[in-house]
C-alpha cells in the first residue's frame, strides 16, 4: 500500500480520468472555437442585410464586420494554444459580437432598430454552443447586456423612447435570466455525468488491479511457500532461545503474506463468504506485528483501545487497510523529534470507529478529500496514489468509510469505521 508524506506538496501522478475543471476547461475551448468560427462567418454574412436595410451605411458596416471577424479568427488560433484562460476569450468574444452589432443598431434606427433583437441570438448561441458554468453565463450576459443596452441611453428622447427600450430591454434581460438558468442546470448535469465516469472508470480499476493482483499471486506463491519449508527447518535445528522469537515472528509474517495471496488470488471479491467476524484489537495487533522493525526505536506507539463487539470483513484485506494507515502514519513522522502514533478504538452509533492519530505537520484541509483519490499521491515519483484509494474503497465496500481530520494540537486523524455485527439475542 502506498504511504502518504503529509508534509510535501502535492504533485498528481498521471490519471485516466481529469478533473471536472479539467474536462471543463477542455470543452469549453474546443465549443469556444466552433462559435468563434461560426460567429465569424455569420456576422460577414449579415452585410447582405445591412444593405437592404441602410444601404448608405452597408460599406462602413461591413468594414466594421469584417474587423470583427478577423479579431474572432484571431481568438480562436489564440485557443489553439494554452496560457490564458478560457474565460477572458470568451469575454472578449462577446465584446467583439456586442460592439459590432452596436454599430447596426445605431446605422439602423437606434432604439427602434431591428437589429435590437439580434441580442437573442448572441444569448441563445452562447447558452447553446458553450459549456459555461452558472458564474461565467451571468458575467457573459451581463457585458452583452450592458454594452448594447446601456449606449442607447442617449438618444431616449421622451416617454415613447423610453418605453420602447425598456420593452427590448426586458425581454433581453429575461432571455439573460433564462440563459443563466439554463446553464446552472446543464452544470449540475455535466457534473453528475463526469461522476458517473469517475465510478465506472474506479471499478474498472478495480477489475484491472485484481487482474494484476492475480497474476502477482501466481508467481509469488511458489517462492514463499520454499521460504516457509526453509524456515521450518532451521526450527528444527536450532535451540530455544532469544532467535526463537525473531524466527516465530518471521514466520508469522510469512502466514500472513500467505493469506493476503490467497485474498489476492481469489480476486478480493468482497462477498459474504470471504467474510467472517473478526476481533479489531487482534488485527490491529496483527498488523503491529508487521511493522515492529519499521516502527521499532522512530515512533512511540499509543494503545488506546475501547471494547468493541466483532465486526464481519474479510480479515485479510482489513489488516492491509491498518498496515496502510500505520504506515501513512510514521511516514509523515519521518526524522521528527517526539513522534508519537495513537491506535484508538471505539463504538459509535452502531459503527465500529479505528484512529489512527499522529503528531505530524498533518494533511491541509484543501488535499483531505483529494489524497483518497486514484492515482494523486504527495510523495511525487515515489508514489502511485493507490494506497489511500484502495483503502477507501476496501472500507465503502465493507458498508464502512474511512475520512482524514484535524487532530487536535497538530496532525492527522484517519478514521475507519465498519457496522457493527448485531449480536445474538439471548434467550
Amino acid at each position: 500500500m502506498t504511504a502518504v508524506k503529509h508534509d510535501l506538496g502535492p504533485q498528481r501522478a498521471p490519471s485516466p480520468l481529469p478533473t471536472y475543471p479539467e474536462e471543463l476547461e477542455s470543452a469549453q475551448r474546443q465549443a469556444l472555437r466552433t462559435a468563434s468560427l461560426l460567429a465569424a462567418a455569420l456576422i460577414v454574412a449579415f452585410s447582405a442585410l445591412d444593405r437592404a436595410v441602410t444601404p448608405e451605411h452597408w460599406l462602413a458596416l461591413l468594414f466594421v464586420r469584417l474587423a470583427a471577424a478577423a479579431v474572432l479568427l484571431l481568438l480562436e488560433r489564440r485557443l489553439r494554444r494554452p496560457g490564458i484562460r478560457t474565460l477572458w476569450i470568451v469575454a472578449a468574444a462577446a465584446l467583439v459580437l456586442s460592439v459590432t452589432l452596436e454599430a447596426g443598431i445605431f446605422a439602423t434606427g437606434g432604439i427602434r432598430s431591428p437589429y435590437v433583437y439580434a441580442v437573442l441570438l448572441i444569448v441563445a448561441g452562447g447558452s447553446i454552443l458553450l459549456p459555461l458554468r452558472p458564474r461565467q453565463a451571468l458575467v457573459l450576459h451581463a457585458e452583452m447586456l450592458a454594452v448594447t443596452v446601456l449606449p442607447l441611453l442617449v438618444l431616449v428622447r421622451g416617454r415613447e423612447d423610453a418605453l420602447e427600450l425598456g420593452t427590448r430591454a426586458s425581454f433581453l434581460l429575461c432571455t439573460s435570466v433564462l440563459g443563466v438558468a439554463g446553464a446552472a442546470i446543464q452544470d449540475r448535469l455535466r457534473r453528475r455525468e463526469h461522476q458517473a465516469r469517475a465510478e465506472f472508470a474506479r471499478h474498472v480499476g478495480l477489475v484491472h488491479l485484481g487482474t494484476l493482483a492475480g497474476g502477482l499471486a501466481h508467481e509469488l506463491a511458489s517462492p514463499l511457500t520454499s521460504i516457509s519449508l526453509e524456515l521450518d527447518v532451521i526450527e528444527a535445528l536450532i535451540m530455544p532461545g532469544e532467535h526463537t522469537r525473531h524466527l516465530r515472528s518471521a514466520q508469522q509474517g510469512l502466514s500472513r503474506m500467505r493469506s493476503i495471496l490467497d485474498a489476492m488470488r481469489r480476486g478480493a471479491r468482497f462477498s459474504d463468504g470471504d467474510q467472517r467476524e473478526v476481533d479489531l484489537l487482534l488485527e490491529i495487533e496483527e498488523a503491529l506485528v508487521l511493522l515492529q522493525g519499521r516502527l521499532k526505536h522512530r515512533v512511540e506507539l499509543v494503545r488506546d483501545y475501547g471494547e468493541v463487539p466483532p465486526v464481519r470483513c474479510q480479515p485479510t484485506l482489513l489488516g492491509q487497510v491498518l498496515v496502510n494507515l500505520v504506515v501513512n502514519a510514521a511516514d509523515a513522522l519521518h526524522d521528527r523529534p517526539g513522534a508519537r502514533v495513537c491506535l484508538r478504538t471505539r463504538r459509535l452509533d452502531g459503527r465500529a470507529l479505528i484512529e489512527v492519530q499522529d503528531n505530524g505537520p498533518g494533511v491541509p484541509a484543501d488535499l483531505r478529500q483529494r489524497i483518497f483519490e486514484p492515482f494523486f499521491s504527495t510523495k511525487g515519483e515515489g508514489g502511485n496514489g493507490l494506497g489511500l484509494w484502495i483503502s477507501a474503497e476496501i472500507a465503502r465496500l465493507h458498508g464502512g468509510q474511512l475520512i482524514c481530520t484535524e487532530a487536535p494540537g497538530g496532525g492527522s486523524i484517519f478514521r475507519l469505521s465498519l457496522p457493527l455485527t448485531p449480536l445474538p439475542q439471548r434467550i
